[in-house]
C-alpha cells in the first residue's frame, strides 16, 4: 500500500500536467493595462469615488454603495500596489446581462522537474500559461471577494472537466486581504452582484456578512466533529475488539492441540 501511494503521488502531477498542456501555452501573451497618464481624469474621479464608499463603510449605520463600470475596474488594476499581479493578466471586457467577461492570461505551475542551481527547492515545474476567456460573476465568501468562472473559452482548445472543478472559483484579491486599503472594505461587503453593467458592491446595515460563521453555527459544527470522532472511535474499537477475540480463539485451539499432541495413556497394559 505504502509503494501504491507514493507511486500514485508522483504519476498525478504528470498526467495533470499533461491535460493542463492540451490548452495552455508555453509563452503569456500579456493583457494590455490603462495608461494612468491618459486616463488621469477618469482616474482621479474612481479614487474620489472610492474614499467616498470607504467613508460611508465607516459609519456602521449608514449603507453604503459603489457601482463599478468594465473600465473602473481596469483602472483600480492600474492604480492599486495590492492588485499589481493582476496587471497584464485580468483585462475586464465588459459587464453585460449578469456576465463578467474576463481575457486572462493566467499562470499555472506546468510538468514537475528537478530544480536547476538558483531556483528554491528540489522540485520545480516551468510555468504554463493559460489564455482565454471568463465568463462568470462576483460573489462574497468569507470577507473576501472572489470570482465564480461560470464558463472558460480558450481558443482552438478544450478545457478538461476535472480541471474546471478546480477552476470555478478564482480568489483573484486573496494577496489583498491584509491590504490595509482593499482587506478592510472586503470584510464589510454585504453584497456583491452585476447590475446591468456595472458591478455593484454594498454594505446593507444588518445584513449579515456572507459565509461567517457564527457561534450557533460554530456549536454546531463542533458537535458534529465530536459525534464524528467519536463514531471512528467506536468502530476503532469494535474492529480492534474483534481482531483480538478471533485471534484469542485461535491460541487457544493451537493450545488444545498440542496438549493432545503431547497427552500419553496412563492406563496402557504391560504385555
Amino acid at each position: 500500500m505504502l509503494v501504491f501511494l507514493i507511486g500514485f503521488s508522483i504519476w498525478t502531477p504528470f498526467r495533470q500536467a499533461t491535460e493542463i498542456e492540451k490548452f495552455t501555452k508555453e509563452a503569456p501573451e500579456p493583457l494590455s493595462v490603462l495608461s494612468l497618464e491618459t486616463e488621469e481624469v477618469p482616474a482621479r474621479e474612481l479614487q474620489e469615488r472610492l474614499e467616498v464608499f470607504r467613508s460611508d463603510l465607516s459609519d456602521d449605520q449608514k449603507e453604503a454603495r459603489i457601482e463599478l463600470s468594465a473600465k473602473d475596474i481596469n483602472l483600480a488594476i492600474a492604480m492599486f500596489p495590492a492588485l499589481e499581479e493582476l496587471r497584464e493578466s485580468f483585462l475586464v471586457r465588459a459587464i453585460d446581462d449578469g456576465d463578467l467577461v474576463i481575457d486572462i492570461c493566467y499562470q499555472l505551475n506546468g510538468r514537475p522537474r528537478l530544480a536547476k542551481e538558483g531556483e528554491n527547492g528540489p522540485i520545480t515545474a516551468d510555468p504554463r500559461y493559460l489564455i482565454g476567456t471568463i465568463h462568470g460573476h462576483p460573489m462574497l465568501t468569507k470577507r473576501e471577494l472572489v470570482l465564480q468562472v461560470d464558463r472558460l473559452d480558450v481558443p482552438e482548445a478544450e478545457v478538461a472537466e476535472g480541471f474546471m472543478g478546480h477552476f470555478s472559483t478564482l480568489r483573484i484579491f486573496e494577496k489583498s486581504l491584509n491590504d490595509p486599503e482593499i482587506g478592510p472594505v472586503m470584510a464589510k461587503l454585504t453584497y456583491a452582484g452585476l447590475e446591468g453593467n456595472k458591478l455593484v458592491l454594498a454594505r446593507v446595515p444588518g445584513d449579515p456578512i456572507p459565509d461567517v460563521v457564527t457561534d450557533d453555527a460554530f456549536q454546531k459544527s463542533g458537535g458534529k466533529i465530536a459525534i464524528f470522532l467519536g463514531g471512528a472511535a467506536l468502530i476503532f474499537i469494535v474492529i480492534a475488539g474483534t481482531l483480538l477475540y478471533f485471534g484469542y480463539r485461535k491460541q487457544l485451539e493451537k493450545l488444545r492441540e498440542s496438549e493432545e499432541t503431547n497427552e500419553t495413556p496412563s492406563d496402557a497394559s504391560m504385555p
